[in-house]
């Protein structure tokens, strides 16, 4: 035995209320009104999100609270992502080691100033 199930055909319009605060009467809306009250929600929504990223960024919370807009020296500078040589640099200085010939070790880092700290750190490591 199987339960039959009602289908409601009454139009759409009649299922759209929205409560009015002011006299606790409904108001029936259009498809397209219900359309524009979603967007004008959806808005007001992401604007909130925006103030609430902004309140938490040291750089923009002035434009909420009434600060003075920071300084650019008042920001903090990002640090520079630590250097590392190319990867035949690495494997040259390997061949240099392999060689056993520490005069030859010693110029080959002297012509690499940069990469010398970071190779001699892998060389520490073995």
């Amino acid at each position: 035995m199987t339960d039959s199930v009602s289908i409601d055909s009454r139009p759409e319009e009649q299922f759209s209320a929205l409560l009015d605060d002011d006299d606790e009467t409904c108001e029936i809306l259009s498809p397209e009104e219900i359309a524009e009250e979603i967007e004008r929600l959806i808005y007001l929504r992401a604007c909130d999100l925006v103030e609430q990223w902004e309140l938490a960024d040291s750089r923009d919370r002035w434009r909420h609270t009434g600060e003075a807009p920071p300084k650019a020296s008042d920001i903090p500078a990002a640090k520079p992502p630590p250097y590392y040589p190319a990867q035949s640099s690495v494997d040259a200085f390997w061949f240099v080691v392999a060689q056993c010939d520490p005069d030859r070790l010693k110029r080959w880092l002297h012509d690499h100033p940069e990469d010398a700290p970071f190779l001699l750190k892998l060389l520490e490591g073995k």
